[in-house]
Parts: structure tokens; C-alpha cells; sequence
């Protein structure tokens, strides 16, 4: 986590630090937001929210290399939509995941919307949903505001986070759910899902 911090400081600089900041802070909120509810349910996030060395790769090993591009390249300001984009998606699955399982009161599988238990993979609920729209939106405003890329390229990035997570549920009912793909595997095709379409659409607005 160090090293991928210091990357994205040192190539794009402490606007893109403050989007890892801004990550980092609403993650761990919405992992301890109802934690004893969660925790009674069976569906809390192990050794009591604290995440390892594989999330961390998987959720910002993408920024850390556009970070790199955004220096390396011709095309600063797409890279940093990029950079933005896998941000706002891994806040967006982080907080909408944490949000639902504490306090979804409907939970639905996304690829039959039938209902399910609340944790269960590809599940997805109003309540996180809502929660992981706010979460995006912010961060996509705090990159637009500190000047990481012009404020229309904040829509692009929170489609991104909203598209990517979507796939990502449906990637977690089926290819998760049958045990083909672990947690963090999920969470880096999450990821790079984010960059991609923010990048994608970003270049559509720049």
C-alpha cells in the first residue's frame, strides 16, 4: 500500500493522493458503519474490517499504473479520469457492498432480481446503491475540484464507477458464486473496468 501510494503521489501528484485519501476514509467508514450488525449476521468483513495486502493490489495497483501513464504520457488529463474512474468505482463497490449488508432492507440478486440473503454475491440493494452513487459522485467532484481534469469529466467518471460495479455484481453471481474467481480478482477486473470506461468516456469529452 506504501509503494502504491507513493507511485500515484510521485507521478500525479497530491490531487491524486487526496483521491487515494478520500477512498481509503470512506472505505473503512462504511466497513465499520453497522459492523456489530453485520458481524451478527455473519457477513462483516473479517479481522474486524482491516483488509490485506490483495485488496490493496486489487483496488489500486490500476490508479498506480495510470498514475504513471498520466506522467509518461501526452495525455495527463485522460489518465487522471482514469485514475479517478478506478477510484470512484472501487469507493462506489466498497461503500454500496458495506452500506447493503448493514442496512439493505430488500437485497436482490442482480442477475434474476429475485430476493437474497443481504451478502450474498451479486447481491444489490436501494440503500447501498444510493450509498455508492454518493460515494462515486464524491469522488469524482474532489478530482474535477483539485484540477485533475475539467469538471465535465467528472460524468465520466461516475457513469464508470456505476457501470463497472454493476458488472462487477454480475461478475460476483456468477463467475464468484461458482468459485472460478476469488475476492481480489473480482475487485481488479472491478478496477480496471473503472479505468477503462472512464478513460473511454473521457476522451469522448476532452
Amino acid at each position: 500500500g506504501t509503494i502504491l501510494g507513493t507511485a500515484i503521489w510521485a507521478f500525479a501528484g497530491p490531487p491524486a493522493f487526496a483521491l487515494l485519501f478520500l477512498f481509503f476514509v470512506l472505505g473503512t467508514a462504511a466497513t465499520r458503519l453497522g459492523y456489530a450488525r453485520k458481524a451478527a449476521a455473519g457477513i462483516a468483513q473479517e479481522k474486524g474490517g482491516r483488509r490485506g495486502p490483495g485488496n490493496a493490489l486489487s483496488k489500486t495497483s490500476i490508479p498506480a499504473l495510470a498514475a504513471i501513464f498520466a506522467a509518461a504520457t501526452d495525455f495527463p488529463e485522460l489518465y487522471a479520469i482514469a485514475l479517478a474512474g478506478s477510484f470512484a468505482t472501487a469507493a462506489f463497490d466498497t461503500v454500496s457492498s458495506e452500506v447493503g449488508k448493514a442496512y439493505g432492507r430488500r437485497t436482490f440478486l442482480i442477475t434474476t432480481l429475485r430476493p437474497v440473503p443481504r451478502g450474498t454475491d451479486g447481491a444489490v440493494s436501494l440503500e447501498g446503491t444510493a450509498a455508492g452513487m454518493a460515494a462515486g459522485l464524491a469522488v469524482g467532484a474532489l478530482g474535477a475540484a483539485l484540477g485533475l481534469y475539467p469538471p465535465i469529466g467528472m460524468a465520466a467518471v461516475v457513469a464508470a464507477a456505476f457501470i463497472a460495479t454493476t458488472l462487477e455484481s454480475l461478475v460476483g453471481a456468477t463467475l464468484e458464486k461458482r468459485g472460478l474467481l476469488d475476492n481480489d480478482a473480482v475487485n481488479f477486473l472491478n478496477s480496471l473496468a473503472g479505468a477503462l470506461l472512464a478513460a473511454g468516456f473521457g476522451a469522448l469529452q476532452l
